[in-house]
């Protein structure tokens, strides 16, 4: 009896499969992992990339705040089902919130930007990232 077990504690033919059986399922979850990050990094640089079409349509010239949500929106080609877009427009007066249709108390013309605000949740595999971004043009 002591010498089949000998015997079999000196064969090591089956070790790489038993180690690499120990090893794999960590080796998945590192790569699920990475895939993981992977997808919530595309999804937040679509997710600018969005933000900056709005900004280049102000900075061309646009007015229309309806317009621009609507070029973000086709511009966000992964947009997710919750996503939240605000495109405002803000009249400052030596730095103060001012209207945008009524001159500044110095009788000069308000600075308007374009403030665009875009809210998701970005779903991954293992995370669930909550994502904002947001950007102001000045447009007069």
């Amino acid at each position: 009896m002591f010498s089949s077990f000998r015997r079999f504690k000196k064969d090591h033919s089956g070790a790489g499969a038993v180690e690499f059986a120990l090893i794999a399922p960590l080796l998945g979850m590192v790569m699920v992992a990475a895939a993981d990050i992977a997808h919530i990094a595309f999804e937040r640089s679509d997710m600018l990339g969005a933000v900056r079409s709005g900004s280049q349509y102000f900075m061309a010239g646009g007015t229309d705040t309806d317009r621009a949500k609507i070029i973000i929106q086709t511009s966000w080609s992964s947009m997710p089902d919750n996503a939240v877009i605000n495109v405002n427009r803000v009249c400052e007066c030596g730095g103060a919130t001012a209207s945008c249709n009524v001159l500044c108390p110095d009788t000069t013309v308000p600075i308007a930007y374009a403030v665009i605000d875009l809210e998701a949740d970005i779903d991954g595999i293992f995370v669930n990232y909550y994502n904002t971004a947001s950007d102001q043009v000045r447009v007069r």
